[in-house]
């Protein structure tokens, strides 16, 4: 009668066999498939260095001209200040020519700056509108820009074109609305509105961001115009005291009384 044969137990050679088997079935999976992508995947790779190793050479490059363009910048202003315009104007000139936004929009001011100085208002309006419309630089300096050149050209605009400039920054917490509010309180005096001009004069008075010399003329007009200036000190309180407990808010980075200087 036949019977099962007994269960031996396993022979290490068999799992050594089986190991050497199954390595080498992986080795030959291994081998057909580099052989078959091993090309394109060096490829890849070799692109993706050169990739990556460009974009290290563009970030120091860019880092290069930055600080370039600084220098540059600054030994412009040095002329200035030491009365070498021309030499400042050309200076600037480059500057603006170098494709950086921000220096561009920093060379016109300091070029419109200079043309103020000189006497030449249109010269001053030019520079600071070629800032105004350009769309590369950031939004602070097109603000900055836009109610500069409001300020340049007060006296001939007529107030209704005042207010359709200054309004986009009059409400809610816009950091340019001390410098707009002053001029749209005076378009509306200028309009014959003091009824409107007196409560744009109370807020300048009572925002915390309205600079000193601002704030104590903005009270001296709304107190003129009728409005109950008592309460400003507490009003500028409370709001002291609500900012104290908010997170830190970013500024412009032009301060407003500069711009509109």
């Amino acid at each position: 009668m036949a019977t099962t044969p007994p269960a031996t137990p396993n022979d290490p050679r068999d799992d050594a066999f089986l190991r050497e088997v199954d390595e080498a079935y992986r080795e030959d999976v291994f081998r057909n498939f580099f052989a078959k992508w091993g090309r394109w995947i060096l490829l890849a790779i070799g692109i993706g260095l050169a990739a990556l190793g460009g974009w290290f050479w563009w970030q120091a490059e860019q880092l290069r001209k930055t600080e370039a363009l600084s220098e540059q910048f600054t030994a412009a202003l040095s002329k200035v200040e030491n009365g070498a315009t021309t030499e400042a104007m050309a200076e600037l000139g480059k500057v603006a020519e170098a494709g950086n936004p921000s220096y561009r929009s920093l060379a016109a001011f300091t070029k419109a700056g200079i043309a103020l100085n000189g006497g030449d208002t249109d010269k001053a309006i030019a520079e600071v509108q070629s800032v105004a419309k350009d769309t590369e630089t950031a939004q602070a300096f097109r603000d900055a820009a836009v109610l500069k050149q409001v300020r340049l050209e007060f006296d001939k605009l007529a107030p209704a074109e005042i207010l359709k400039r200054t309004n986009p920054y009059l409400t809610g917490d816009n950091p340019w609305f001390p410098v707009a509010g002053e001029m749209a309180a005076l378009a509306h005096l200028k309009a014959g509105e003091p009824d409107k001009a007196g409560p744009l004069f109370y807020r300048l008075a009572s925002d915390k961001r309205t600079p000193d010399s601002m704030r104590a003329r903005a009270e001296q007009m709304a107190a003129a115009l009728g409005q109950d200036v008592t309460k400003i000190a507490e009003e500028r309180k409370q709001q002291e005291e609500a900012a104290a407990k908010a997170p830190p808010a970013e500024t412009a980075p032009v301060p407003a009384e500069e711009a509109a200087k």
